[in-house]
């Protein structure tokens, strides 16, 4: 029992931090960068790690206005509106140490090309606060999974700096499709155990517009983990780790939907469950 409360409290406390997602981040990259064979440096590790705690604990500290004088109970919003200064601080701090490190390390044109790929994330996020409407035209949960796809696959990319290619082609699609549509199904999930929260504040997820996403949402993850099988499959005309990792997170995030599951918790582990393609494969490659 001890045990078991002190993992639920250092689960919370990373997800408090935003550090889930830069791991996750850190580990995709790790597998595009296996795909295109294209070896990583320690410091595109690094970067990649801090422009992702930036954004999504930049998304958190705005979602985190208001939070302590209304009903909304999200412990990870709790959390950061908590700790608002430290937090912003912090923010701060490392926004300049990684503005400092693009400029050292990457060549003017990929400098050029991460300011831009920022810029239209960061347009999206004060386009919103500006006109919450945007929020309804454009879900979050598809920006999420865009701008995923784009990170992990910058650093691999420009250390492959393959020729413009069928193979090359192939091989992005191959990535694209299940990674993004891993993450877009790990958004849902959290939107959909979260639906009422997010009702409560007045947030526009795909759960509480289309609330047939939190009736059916495990027979969704399992749903699409087989097609992610399926398609890869069809790609590469044989049964493989990548596919089969892909799918069993996808249907270990579906399964977390159980009531034995405390709720607080199912949003932590759905972001750790898309780790499991990279230790599968890490472990049988």
């Amino acid at each position: 029992m001890k045990i078991g409360s002190l993992l639920s409290r250092l689960l919370l406390f990373a997800n408090g931090l935003s550090l889930d997602a830069p791991l996750v981040a850190v580990a995709w990259q790790e597998i595009a960068a296996h795909q295109l064979n294209g070896p990583l440096q320690n410091y595109e590790r690094l970067l990649l790690f801090m422009a992702t705690w930036l954004v999504y604990a930049g998304d958190r500290l705005l979602d985190s206005r208001g939070v302590l004088t209304s009903v909304v109970d999200i412990p990870r919003h709790q959390f950061v509106a908590r700790n608002f200064w430290p937090l912003l601080c912090l923010w701060i701090v490392l926004l300049m140490t990684t503005a400092v490190m693009t400029w050292l390390c990457l060549n003017p044109s990929a400098i050029l090309i991460a300011v831009f790929i920022l810029g239209l994330l960061g347009g999206y996020f004060a386009l919103c606060l500006w006109l919450p409407i945007a929020r309804w035209v454009i879900p979050r949960e598809v920006i999420v999974s865009l701008f995923f796809i784009v990170a992990v696959l910058f650093f691999p990319l420009l250390e492959a700096s393959p020729p413009i290619n069928q193979e090359l082609a192939f091989t992005l699609i191959r990535f694209s499709i299940p990674s993004g549509g891993l993450i877009l199904l790990n958004c849902l999930g959290i939107a959909s155990w979260e639906a009422e929260m997010d009702r409560q504040a007045g947030e526009s997820t795909l759960a509480t517009r289309f609330p047939f996403v939190v009736k059916f949402f495990p027979g969704i993850a399992i749903a699409t983990g087989i097609v992610f099988l399926l398609i890869d499959r069809l790609l590469v005309h044989e049964w493989n780790i990548f596919g089969g990792s892909v799918c069993t997170a996808a249907i270990m995030i579906g399964l977390l939907d159980s009531a034995w599951i405390p709720q607080d918790l199912k949003p932590i582990l759905a972001d750790a469950m898309l780790i499991v393609p990279f230790a599968i494969q890490a472990i049988v490659l």
